[in-house]
């Protein structure tokens, strides 16, 4: 009776034993399955043209704001609308919510009208007006922007204090950042590399601090919760 008992408390051990891993992968199956519906971060990437300059793919925005009026232009500097009725969009049409996102690819200025909006989600509008044709400069026009255009493209970062100074000495790619003048002088000369990281950094810490110098204190509490790092960009 004795070894009876015993065959049967190991059987009933290795009953609980394969039920507990049997439950274990049926849980992992679900996780995992859960991380491939799971949508894919898109990633921005350029490739080296024959002029050496690194250039991005997919497509220039195709509105902004013309430096220094309120005049929203085309690529060909044609007059649209005023700054007062520009509101940004994604590609469908759908007008962008006010957070600290940055702006992406297929992103366009629709006329519309900003009656009830807040005073930062006017400010919001603004920025992406701003930044649209910063980022081309950077991102697909590089090879054609002299000093004198990049000047007036960034002025409302100048004015504000935004990205004054280069650190190229970080231990790791990380830590480096650039400003103005050093982004610009980059993609001017990237040497054959591909830069689109540095290139993206600037250009959504740049947006970021402009939101951050023009919008409310409540505003900028908003894109401190909301950081996807637990940062605050407007300390």
């Amino acid at each position: 009776m004795s070894v009876n008992f015993q065959i049967n408390n190991v059987n009933t051990i290795m009953k609980r034993l394969w039920l507990t891993i049997f439950a274990t992968l049926i849980f992992s199956c679900e996780e995992n399955n859960n991380e491939v519906e799971k949508p894919l971060e898109t990633t921005y990437a350029c490739t080296i043209n024959s002029g050496g300059y690194c250039i991005f793919t997919g497509t220039p925005h195709q509105q902004g704001l013309d430096p220094g009026t309120e005049n929203i232009i085309d690529r060909a500097g044609n007059y649209l609308f005023g700054l007062d009725e520009a509101v940004a969009a994604n590609s469908e049409g759908v007008i962008l919510q006010a957070r600290g996102t940055p702006a992406f690819d297929g992103d366009k200025l629709i006329q519309s009208s900003q009656e009830g909006m807040s005073e930062d989600e006017k400010a919001f509008h603004k920025v992406m007006a701003i930044m649209f044709p910063i980022r081309n400069a950077l991102m697909y026009d590089i090879a054609s922007v002299t000093q004198d255009e990049w000047d007036e493209l960034v002025n409302e970062l100048a004015i504000r204090g935004i990205k004054e100074t280069t650190f190229t000495d970080g231990q790791t790619p990380k830590d480096n950042y650039y400003g103005r003048q050093g982004i610009f002088d980059l993609c001017k000369n990237p040497n054959g590399k591909d830069i689109h990281h540095d290139v993206m950094k600037f250009l959504e810490e740049s947006g970021l601090y402009l939101l951050c110098r023009i919008t409310s204190d409540d505003f900028a509490q908003m894109l401190a919760d909301t950081h996807p790092e637990g940062h605050n960009p407007c300390k």
